[in-house]
């Protein structure tokens, strides 16, 4: 450094000195907060086996510094992996933060327990001055007594709880499982955190829907570990982080620890070495009973859980003469089976293949001896189920129901007559009609021909619109709006064709009716539109009434943020309701003013 710069950086250092203050000594610091301390809040903590988790709390005292400590279990008469899951971590408390924590211990209840065991749980390594008070460690004593109401089971035509009440499932899907691992998205997390949710959702947030059930939706191959090759001749290991079973048998513990009943169905499935990547006609032979015995076995021992033997059945390749009621309840074999791959290199496989059949599947989880109820779907994609009574397997125990998927029925015009000409419009003016509702989207119309003063005399239809069959327009419908400057012209709408299946349509739900005065119906995905705006959901506010009224359960799809305009009901986390859809489930849920 020269002299001169010698001399200017001491000029400096000296003015600085005197700077601010008048000379007077800067302020000492405040004193660090108090790190205080942490202990268990008691020595010990006891749960039953079968409601799947046992949670403990950290309480603090006397300190709101920042700080850490870590945890542990440590195996006693009870051994992780066979009574319960090992944890390890750390809590973490920011500056200001004096609340407790808690720590979720998930409880094997894959096969029962004949007497009472126990581990501990220890508290270790504190930071930033905090020091570690009493109890430091606890005992976890896993009891065989479970609650007597936290059951499921078929009397009849009812569900039944534990205590003999009669039970409607209310609840919500959580979608993930089914894609997430086979896609090698999240090995981490393989439901991939699906509605900003790791590791599941905030079942906080689920129970204040007022739901008792949430729907877990399963990848044949990630549950079984398998490999498997996509379209694109890529081999997938379809549990990446071989943690698929073990995710989901946590979230299952603590959905039922939350006092929420499981439903558990297998949604992807491909015969062969496919990898199931996308929704296949059916469950296979290759694998689905494999599938159910293993599903069956881990979970036989929790009567709160429901499997749901195949989502949505479609017998697209049967061969000529083979029904379809028959094949899908009693087995038989297609000719194609849809596929996929990352880069979504979407193919039909020609090939035969045996189904694995409702009757099939559910002997599979009889013969474990679990004795859980079984959903058993209909056809055309779980919505029609005109021949489910007269086709319905056989079992042993009659613990089973009829599941359903009643989406909206939705339907295209085919043919604009016009009612009335109006006046002042030209050949190729545009005309889109008033919209059915807040919810479906109106037909599009071009002038093709004009008569006197410019009145209508001609149409082509350039967009038929989406309009809910429960409510197609019966008198002229008025324009919304034009290109030009015509005005006036009515049209009377006709010739529907269906863009959705039409067996959600009142005049099927007698049919329906006739099934659940026979055995439980539970609805388990419905849905509607929720883009961003979107006021009511007309097919739901009209169906959701008479669900209601009979009886039958309901399972909302889905209770995750994707951006899409259907059938999503949270905006985030919290579980706040996305327009439309979304907020009329939710006040049907917890019995809101539309009704």
């Amino acid at each position: 450094m020269s002299l001169a710069r010698i001399a200017l950086h001491f000029s400096v250092v000296l003015l600085l000195a005197g700077c601010g203050g008048g000379g007077k000594d800067a302020p000492a610091p405040p004193p660090p907060l108090p790190a205080g301390s942490v202990g268990f809040s008691a020595s010990s903590y006891s749960g039953a086996q079968s409601t799947g988790l046992i949670t403990v709390t950290v309480s603090r005292l006397d300190g709101s510094r920042d700080v850490t400590v870590g945890y542990a279990t440590a195996d006693g008469t009870a051994t992780a992996g066979t009574h319960y899951t090992a944890r390890t971590g750390t809590l973490t408390w920011a500056s200001g933060d004096t609340a407790a924590k808690t720590i979720s211990l998930p409880i094997s209840n894959a096969t029962a327990n004949t007497s009472e065991v126990a581990f501990t749980i220890t508290l270790s390594n504190p930071t930033n001055g905090l020091t570690l008070g009493t109890p430091v460690t606890a005992a976890i004593n896993i009891t065989t007594t479970a609650p007597a109401t936290h059951s499921v089971r078929v009397s009849g035509n009812r569900l039944l709880d534990g205590a003999g009440n009669v039970l409607q499932l209310r609840g919500v899907n959580f979608s993930g499982f089914e894609f997430v691992a086979i896609g090698g998205w999240s090995p981490t997390d393989p439901s991939g955190g699906q509605a900003g949710q790791p590791n599941g959702p905030r079942w906080t947030a689920v129970k204040a829907w007022r739901a008792n059930t949430v729907r877990f939706a399963l990848n044949e191959a990630s549950w079984l570990g398998s490999s498997c090759v996509d379209t694109d001749g890529v081999t997938r290991d379809a549990d990446p982080g071989d943690n698929y079973r073990s995710h989901i048998q946590t979230q299952v513990q603590e959905a039922t620890a939350a006092g929420l009943y499981v439903i558990i169905e297998l949604h992807w499935a491909a015969p062969g070495n496919t990898c199931p990547m996308v929704q296949t006609q059916m469950a296979n032979a290759d694998h689905s009973i494999d599938f159910w015995t293993s599903v069956a076995n881990t979970f036989r021992s929790n009567p709160a859980v429901i499997f749901s033997l195949y989502n949505e059945p479609f017998l697209f390749g049967l061969a000529a003469g083979q029904d379809q009621w028959a094949v899908m309840m009693r087995g038989g074999s297609l000719s194609y089976y849809p596929a996929t791959s990352g880069t979504h290199n979407y193919q039909n496989i020609t090939t035969t293949w045996t189904v694995a059949s409702m009757q099939a599947m559910l002997d599979a989880v009889r013969a474990t001896t679990a004795t859980n109820v079984v959903l058993i779907g209909g056809v055309d994609f779980s919505n029609n189920m005109s021949g489910w009574l007269t086709n319905m397997p056989r079992d042993a125990l009659n613990q089973i129901a009829a599941g359903w998927h009643p989406y909206p029925p939705m339907q295209f015009t085919t043919s604009a007559t016009i009612a009335a000409g109006g006046s002042g419009y030209v050949v190729g003016d545009t005309i889109t009609l008033a919209k059915p509702n807040t919810v479906y989207t109106p037909a599009v119309l071009r002038v093709t021909a004009v008569g006197a003063s410019g009145a209508v005399s001609a149409v082509s239809i350039t967009n038929s619109g989406v309009y809910l069959q429960t409510a197609l327009p019966t008198t002229a419908v008025a324009q919304a709006s034009t290109s030009g400057t015509g005005a006036g012209a009515t049209f009377t709408l006709g010739g529907w064709g269906n863009l959705s299946s039409t067996w959600s349509m009142p005049v099927n739900w007698p049919v329906v009716q006739a099934i659940s005065a026979r055995v439980p119906v539970v609805i388990s995905e419905i849905g509607e539109h929720n883009a961003p705006g979107t006021v009511g959901a007309p097919f739901l506010q009209q169906f959701l009434p008479f669900a209601g009224a009979n009886n039958w359960s309901v399972i909302g799809c889905c209770w995750d943020v994707f951006q899409e305009q259907d059938n999503v009901l949270i905006q985030d986390v919290n579980g706040t309701p996305t327009d439309g859809y979304g907020r009329v489930f939710y006040d049907w849920m917890t019995g809101a003013a539309w009704q």
